[in-house]
């Protein structure tokens, strides 16, 4: 436990290079409140706006992450769904409810979701950085995914609201607020589901707020997350996923 009572994740999703002017500015946000170091969520190949490879300006915003403590996180190969959703039909319906052609992982089978898993760390690994941990696209993925990532050697897998430790085989439970960059019908959901959380559990050890670039800097479920932020880094430690693991 450390003296500001707990930790907190700051977790940044859709890393690609069609939001880099959005990420600069979510960053010098997050610089202005203290919220530092962060998890970055990238995407190698992105459907829109290509590969991170051909991308200089977001890869060397990167390595300055990267190098001031900040922690990469493969977050999908392509972060779009090639073809129709599979498995059970509760994730099938959150996925076409609040991910629309997100949720890539959801559309695959298992050796097509290992083929993307092995490609999109690789990608990463030829541009200096070497993710220890994943996080599928809308925090959708098959129910053997754990299992998938733990043959790959990967070392953590990030849900909505669990971050699975594959070496040890526990699961931290993490309280959760933050911006999806989406609609206001879906904000003003999650704003309310993750003010409950948070509330209901005040002394968690553990707690991350996540951010989209989508919407930055003008969405007001942005600058209300901000302001959440500004408070928890008061009240608690950023740290990243792997220092979290790893203490």
């Amino acid at each position: 436990m450390t003296g500001r009572g707990g930790r907190l994740i700051v977790s940044i999703h859709d890393v690609m290079p069609a939001y880099t002017r959005e990420l600069r500015r979510l960053l010098a946000d997050l610089d202005a409140v203290g919220a530092r170091p962060r998890v970055l969520k990238v995407v190698p190949h992105a459907a829109v706006g290509g590969p991170l490879a051909g991308a200089s300006e977001l890869v060397e915003l990167l390595c300055a992450e990267v190098c001031a403590g900040s922690e990469v996180v493969l977050h999908g190969y392509s972060h779009r769904a090639a073809g129709p959703y599979r498995g059970p039909w509760a994730a099938r319906s959150r996925a076409r409810l609040f991910a629309g052609d997100a949720a890539e992982f959801l559309a695959l089978d298992r050796a097509a979701l290992a083929a993307r898993l092995e490609d999109g760390r690789r990608e990463l690994r030829d541009l200096g950085f070497d993710p220890r941990g994943f996080c599928a696209p809308s925090w959708l993925a098959p129910p053997d995914i754990a299992a998938t990532l733990r043959g790959l050697d990967f070392d953590y897998y990030v849900g909505l609201a669990a971050l699975d430790d594959l070496r040890r085989g526990r699961r931290r439970w993490l309280p959760w607020a933050g911006y999806m960059g989406a609609g206001p019908r879906q904000e003003r959901l999650m704003g309310l589901v993750g003010a409950a959380l948070l509330s209901a559990t005040p002394r968690a050890p553990g707690v991350k707020v996540f951010l989209h670039p989508q919407g930055v800097p003008g969405a007001p479920a942005y600058r209300r997350t901000l302001r959440l932020l500004a408070r928890l880094v008061r009240e608690r430690e950023p740290v990243t996923y792997g220092h979290l693991l790893d203490c």
